[in-house]
């Protein structure tokens, strides 16, 4: 509780970014390009693997001295964990500025001879051969929690984890933003209703992409129907995931998930 106390006062009135899987990828840049525009934040990385978060830090250090960085120790990928980490992120500040849902995992996709096969004797010969659809299969597992790993750590555990945040996001008069990362491989050919979890499917890393897309839009409407000062956007990144950390981070149209009628972009 001391240390808890101590982070509480050392951010004061800075303005507190949450970044998960932030030790690297994606959210080791999104750190560097935070800290680059504006050092006067809080950074908090948010990470499963503390040594890996601890080694990040000490990069992030290296290249922004006097960056004010916090460490917590987080598993979307775990029901439990997500549920104590939201404790303690509760714990620590009074509102949260920038949550950035970014940890996510992508099952290594193999080779579907038997779709292949399939599709050589069927009218999608055509859109097999143009775009690959089908051809690649992702395996997934089951988690302790018995929910699909990939929709449990790319969709449900950053879902948790808002809901267990919500007393800490968009208060009266603070603006809270919430950016969940999604890809260009979110197809909703690959995602259906009757099996959010893709427990069926081979495609359920482009299914759990396609269904955070559509979280954000429900949460979006349910904030900002409650709480004017919220706001959910998505950022979109193509595969394959390469990073050039020269570049830096882009945001697709400064996409707001919702348009005016709420639909996805």
């Amino acid at each position: 509780m001391a240390a808890e106390a101590a982070v509480s006062r050392a951010t004061g009135a800075r303005r507190v970014v949450l970044i998960t899987g932030a030790n690297s990828g994606i959210g080791l840049a999104l750190c560097e390009r935070i800290l680059s525009e504006d050092n006067q934040i809080h950074l908090c990385m948010a990470c499963r693997n503390m040594q890996k978060a601890e080694a990040a830090k000490s990069e992030l250090q290296l290249t922004h001295p006097g960056a004010d960085i916090s460490l917590l120790k987080i598993d979307v990928g775990n029901i439990h964990s997500v549920i104590q980490a939201a404790k303690e992120i509760r714990q620590r500040y009074q509102h949260v500025d920038y949550l950035y849902l970014n940890a996510g995992i992508m099952p290594n996709p193999r080779f579907n001879l038997k779709a292949f096969l399939s599709n050589l004797l069927s009218r999608k010969v055509f859109i097999m051969f143009q775009t690959g659809q089908g051809l690649l299969t992702q395996e997934d597992w089951l988690t302790d929690d018995g929910l699909q790993q990939v929709f449990m750590t790319n969709v449900f555990g950053h879902f948790l984890l808002i809901r267990n945040l919500e007393p800490v996001l968009g208060q009266a008069g603070c603006t809270s933003q919430v950016v969940w990362t999604s890809s260009s491989n979110a197809r909703k050919s690959a995602f259906n209703l009757t099996d959010y979890q893709h427990s069926q499917g081979q495609e359920s890393y482009s299914s759990s992409k396609y269904a955070t897309d559509l979280l954000s839009v429900g949460l979006n409407k349910h904030y900002n129907s409650k709480v004017a000062d919220s706001c959910i956007h998505k950022l979109v990144y193509s595969e394959p995931l390469q990073w050039n950390r020269s570049i830096g981070l882009v945001v697709h149209s400064e996409a707001r998930v919702t348009g005016p009628n709420g639909e996805i972009p």
